[in-house]
């Protein structure tokens, strides 16, 4: 009997092994050449293209029956590896390629093989560039007018791709490319963006293979909490000097190195995008030492000096003016508008400012040599000959939202409108881009670093928002390496570029979806010497963001002022009603007339100006940019998991739960409740955590003893301690805070309690009034990454039990208008999530 089941398994695995063979003593017949051959899909108009037919032949038995296995998928011959490379908030006048003088020797090295654009174009803001970067379409028609945290119920606001604009990495996986994606995702819904999902709009859901980032706007590089696919991770813990803008390039070369172990043949797609040089600013010590004193001559010298690099180096045409500099002076576009000269500065202020710069050169360089290193990886596993690289100069331009002083942090400055002095900043000069300082710099250094452009990040209306270089390198297929394009082109034309040099269709029919035609136009065209002094192929683009709009048709734009100067907090957006009260100005940006924007001549043409406004509303229409959109984050309803729920109970496995999706406790009266067991021997450790070193709450046991404490941006932490260890046994440890109303960020009465019994009481004369971080969320038995409170040091796991964690919600105590914000915010959220 034995001997017999042994024969029958040895049997079961030789006939396995014949479908590998092309005969096993007559019993089954192979195709082999089904088993090795492929197809191509590229021409193909439905994704994923259909199954073929069976091409075997099916008897009654197995012995006159033929096997038959489908071909592969490859893509279209000589389809080459595709390297997407998008740099965060980096101004067209910041890098040595492009004219800066922040030295990037890498990317300066690449655009000699290959060619520089200087008339290239973003959003100028992050999430909607991504949007229109990975779909081929404006980033009103897929629904990113705004960023993802300030999405709104509106088709071109609702923060969400749809399934009828496929992203490229679909496209490409769809024909048999390897599709990966590293750093930033700024494109998944906040209340999506849990490990509850769904995960339809995360990058694995969007035709990428492999996720390696973080969600959202931004990310602390020392201590990020990130995403391997859909699995949170912590990489930095336990893991000192962990740095993310490092970590990144060596997943991604290790990647590739996989893939191409694995399957030589097949080609990648990598989508590349640093968190970098998005603030926090925070580079490597070793970075930051070699730019001191680099910058000692002020933005105002920087800024000349910069225009007149490129000129020489022709990245900029002869004729470019480099525009004014704004002061008491200014008129038109910024008019009352002032941003301090150098020379007038003190010598504290120079000492602080200059520090904010040396680091953000330090960053952008570091990110230079990563990206080399990544670039370096294709030539090492054979593949650069036949790749595609694309590496574009920031998503928007210079980022303004440090202040006009720069700033410890963006949740204090951007987020909660709280902007400190040079003297308040310069204590932590020496920790500078180290934690635990979440650096930004002045708005001065922004608008220098988008020389010779006017206004920065934020600002569609003008270059200094949307104009980005851009290099491309194509081995042995760009005619002319080491030249300038000056053809106007847009991130949406990114797609159809890689689609048609890798002889792939648009399709029309994706995952069963008809599509929206893709929007951009192909800049292939340009990679050839002969046509590069050719007309643009790209004829007409809408820009608008916060209400400032402008509209480009062939070497014309007309153009809006902003309503608010990029630099005030997201909460003082003034002007919720943007449309009828616009001031626009006319510009003939051809290279030979006003390339920066210098010269408003809506005088000279008025019939331009109004021909182009119409076009404005005609394309606006098309793109879902109506209704216009300036009302503060506050204001703008959105869905989240926590929904109208009052009470909300929490267990432990609960950790780094994003902040969009928190109970929010701002603004109104709230109770915290931990229930737990303390063990024989005492407890110690947090109950549950929010936030960290940049902000937040947390309530723990510290030596047995219970305490709650408020971390107000930075500014001041807040306790609230007990007097006696809590015993052994079930216990509730309890907060209850009681908000004096009125208005945001007001004081309140907070009481700790233990088992009903009140261990402390007292005030506090202010609150968080806007946001808590957002890229450190919430955890149960722990504080993972930053500690609240500087008491203790991160996780400080609760060492007894956590059966639970309860938080029970009023509304807000706000005034009649503000109420009816919020009711607003509710509503929806009812609606949307539960």
């Amino acid at each position: 009997m034995k001997r017999s089941m042994v024969t029958v398994i040895v049997v079961f695995f030789l006939v396995s092994a014949a479908a590998a063979a092309t005969v096993w003593n007559g019993m089954v017949k192979t195709d082999m050449t089904s088993v090795s051959s492929t197809r191509s899909v590229g021409d193909s108009t439905i994704i994923p293209a259909p199954e073929p037919t069976f091409g075997g032949v099916i008897d009654k038995n197995a012995s006159q029956s033929t096997a038959w296995y489908a071909p592969a998928i490859v893509p279209p011959k000589n389809a080459p590896n595709v390297l997407l490379v998008l740099i965060d908030d980096e101004g067209f006048g910041a890098s040595s390629t492009f004219g800066g003088m922040i030295p990037m020797p890498y990317q300066d090295a690449l655009a000699k093989q290959g060619l520089r654009y200087n008339n290239f174009h973003t959003t100028s803001l992050c999430s909607p560039t991504r949007a229109a970067l990975i779909t081929g379409r404006n980033h009103g028609m897929v629904g990113f007018e705004m960023i993802a945290e300030l999405a709104t119920g509106f088709p071109g606001y609702n923060a969400s791709l749809g399934k009828s604009t496929a992203t490229l990495g679909r496209l490409l996986q769809a024909n048999g490319y390897a599709t990966g994606w590293w750093g930033k995702d700024h494109n998944v819904p906040g209340f999506q963006s849990t490990v509850a999902g769904p995960f339809d709009q995360w990058p694995t859901g969007m035709g990428f293979d492999y996720f390696y980032g973080f969600l959202g706007g931004d990310m602390d590089q020392w201590n990020p909490t990130i995403y391997e696919n859909t699995t949170v991770k912590f990489p930095s813990v336990g893991h000192p000097g962990y740095n993310l803008n490092i970590d990144i390039a060596d997943n991604a070369i290790s990647w590739l190195h996989q893939q191409t172990d694995l399957n030589p043949s097949k080609p990648v797609f990598m989508y590349y995008c640093p968190g970098a040089t998005h603030a926090p600013h925070q580079p490597t010590a070793e970075w930051i030492a070699k730019f001191k004193g680099k910058f000692n001559y002020g933005w105002n010298a920087y800024r000349d000096f910069v225009y007149k690099r490129q000129l020489a180096m022709g990245v900029i045409p002869k004729g470019t003016k480099l525009t004014p500099w704004p002061d008491e002076t200014s008129k038109g576009e910024y008019a009352g508008l002032t941003l301090p000269k150098w020379d007038s500065l003190s010598p504290l202020d120079k000492e602080v400012y200059e520090k904010e710069m040396e680091v953000y050169a330090a960053y952008l360089s570091e990110t230079d040599y990563e990206i080399h290193r990544v670039i370096q990886a294709f030539k090492d596993t054979g593949r650069y000959d036949n790749t595609l690289i694309i590496v574009i100069n920031g998503d928007n331009g210079a980022s303004a939202e440090g202040g006009i002083n720069g700033s410890l942090s963006e949740v204090q400055s951007l987020g909660n409108g709280v902007f400190l002095t040079p003297k308040q900043l310069k204590p932590y000069l020496p920790v500078w881009g180290l934690p635990p300082t979440d650096a930004h710099y002045a708005v001065a250094w922004a608008w220098a670093t988008d020389t010779p452009f006017k206004w920065t990040k934020q600002v569609a209306s003008f270059f200094g928002g949307t104009k980005n270089g851009m290099v491309v390198v194509y081995p042995h297929h760009i005619s002319d390496p080491g030249a300038v394009r000056q053809q106007f082109h847009h991130v949406i034309d990114v797609v159809p570029t890689v689609l048609e040099v890798a002889g792939i269709t648009q399709p029309d029919t994706v995952d069963g979806v008809k599509q929206i035609p893709i929007q951009g136009t192909s800049f292939a065209y340009t990679f050839d010497k002969a046509n590069a002094n050719a007309p643009s192929q790209h004829h007409v683009q809408y820009f608008e963001m916060f209400g400032a709009r402008a509209i480009y048709n062939d070497g014309w734009i007309a153009a809006t002022d902003p309503f608010g100067a990029p630099w005030l907090s997201l909460s003082n957006k003034p002007n919720p009603d943007p449309y009828g009260t616009a001031n626009w100005h006319l510009y003939h940006v051809t290279p030979d007339a006003d390339w920066s924007e210098y010269s408003d001549v809506q005088k000279q043409y008025p019939d331009k100006r109004k021909e182009l406004q119409a076009l404005f509303e005609s394309e606006a229409t098309k793109n879902n940019v109506f209704p216009l959109n300036n009302l503060p984050t506050f204001l703008n309803a959105r869905p989240s998991l926590v929904g109208a729920r009052k009470t909300i109970t929490y267990h432990m496995g609960i950790v780094g739960l994003v902040f969009a999706d928190t109970p929010n406790i701002l603004d109104k009266d709230y109770r915290i409740e931990g229930d737990v067991n303390v063990p024989a021997g005492g407890a110690n450790g947090v109950i549950v955590a929010c936030g960290g070193v940049n902000g937040g709450y947390s309530l723990f046991l510290q030596n047995g003893v219970p305490a709650y404490s408020y971390n107000l941006i930075q500014l001041a932490t807040i306790r609230w301690k007990g007097t006696s260890k809590v015993s052994p046994g079930h216990h509730v440890i309890a907060f209850d805070f009681v908000y004096d109303g009125g208005g945001y960020g007001k004081g309140g009465l907070g009481t700790l309690l233990v088992d009903g019994k009140v261990v402390d009481k007292h005030r506090i004369d202010k609150t968080v009034p806007f946001t808590m971080p957002w890229f450190e969320g919430l955890d149960v038995g722990m504080d993972q990454l930053t500690p609240v409170d500087s008491n203790y040091q991160s996780p400080f796991a609760f060492t007894g039990t956590v059966n639970k964690v309860t938080f029970n919600l009023e509304p807000p105590k706000l005034t009649a208008a503000q109420m009816k914000h919020w009711q607003e915010v509710l509503d929806i959220a009812s609606r949307g999530i539960q």
